[in-house]
C-alpha cells in the first residue's frame, strides 16, 4: 500500500494537491519513496491526474488541506485521508509509520473555506468575486 503526499519539491509539503509540484509516494511495504511531477503532466497514456495516482496503488493520501472536490473524488474511490504536519514528507512519514497520523477532519474545509479562494481545485461557479 502507498500513501501520496502534495509537495513543493522533493522534501517540502505544498499546502494541498491542487497547489503542489510533485506528488511523494510513499510504499509502506518497501520503506521508499517516490517523486513524480505534477506540474505539465501531459503523458497521454494518462488522461488524468488522480488514474496516474490510482495506478500507482495510492490507497491513502495525507495534505496539509483538501479542497471539497479532492476530498469527495478521493472518498469516492476509497483512497483515505490524512491531515499532514509539519513542513517535510519526512515528518509525515514518521508520523505515519508510527501510527500517529489522524484522519482528515472535513470540518476543517468547511471552516477555512480555502476552495472560494481558488479555482484551481474548485467549479468556476464557487469563484465569484466578492
Amino acid at each position: 500500500m502507498k500513501i501520496g503526499f502534495p509537495l513543493v519539491n522533493e522534501s517540502e509539503l505544498a499546502h494541498d494537491f491542487a497547489h503542489s509540484n510533485f506528488l511523494g509516494l510513499y510504499d509502506e511495504r518497501t520503506g521508499e519513496k517516490d517523486f513524480f511531477p505534477i506540474v505539465g503532466f501531459t503523458d497521454p497514456k494518462e488522461n488524468y491526474f488522480f488514474d496516474f495516482m490510482v495506478k500507482q496503488g495510492l490507497t491513502k493520501v495525507a495534505s496539509p488541506f483538501y479542497s471539497f472536490m479532492s476530498l469527495r473524488v478521493f472518498k469516492e474511490n476509497n483512497i483515505e485521508t490524512y491531515k499532514a504536519k509539519g513542513d517535510t514528507i519526512d515528518d509525515n512519514i514518521q508520523l505515519f509509520v508510527n501510527g500517529k497520523m489522524k484522519p482528515f477532519d472535513i470540518y476543517e474545509a468547511l471552516l477555512t473555506g480555502d476552495c472560494a479562494k481558488d479555482c484551481a481545485s474548485c467549479s468556476p461557479e464557487s469563484c465569484e468575486e466578492s
